[in-house]
């Protein structure tokens, strides 16, 4: 099972998650068009999809494509941005010294911002750990740094719900 911990301070995004497997396996799963797929079906909001993906012997990269319907988003969000969001993701991974490295960004329509971050899959005693740390900017004057708040929380229920998701995920998989 997924052992999660977040921490959100205004637009910053820190994210940790452990599994009970090593790095290579979270990674290779977690990067796969199989897990991906299934993870969107699952979690993915409205007209969710992969729309490119590409694996090479030096990494991964793909897109995603998840939508949020404005009614699930909080009332001080919905009155900055009108109708329901559509968020693009891009994650590039590559093995790095005993790990791998993830780029994240992420941009969502219908809001002037964008997520920029760093993923990390390593071993650790017991399995492994993945860290995503990210920042949301928003360039909007004086209500930027509420919804980049706004945003930032949206985005660490997801994370928690992604990790709880892939805990599941590797232990249909492991059955």
């Amino acid at each position: 099972m997924a052992n999660g911990n977040l921490r959100c301070m205004a637009g910053r995004i820190e994210h940790r998650a452990s599994f009970a497997t090593p790095a290579h396996d979270l990674y290779s799963k977690i990067t796969s068009e199989a897990f991906l797929t299934d993870r969107l079906e699952a979690l993915g909001g409205k007209n969710a999809q992969l729309s490119d993906y590409s694996a090479t012997e030096n990494g991964v990269s793909y897109r995603l494509r998840q939508g949020m319907d404005a009614e699930n988003l909080p009332s001080a969000a919905r009155t900055l941005l009108k109708g329901d969001l559509v968020v693009h993701r891009l994650e590039e991974w590559r093995a790095q010294g005993d790990g791998y490295t993830g780029s994240l960004h992420t941009k969502i329509s219908g809001a002037p911002g964008e997520i920029k971050g760093t993923a990390r899959v390593r071993d650790v005693a017991d399995g492994s750990e993945l860290a995503i740390d990210a920042n949301v900017t928003v360039g909007i004057p004086l209500v930027g740094g509420k919804l980049e708040q706004v945003i930032a929380s949206q985005v660490q229920r997801l994370l928690t719900r992604e990790a709880e998701f892939t805990a599941k995920w590797l232990a249909a998989q492991s059955g």
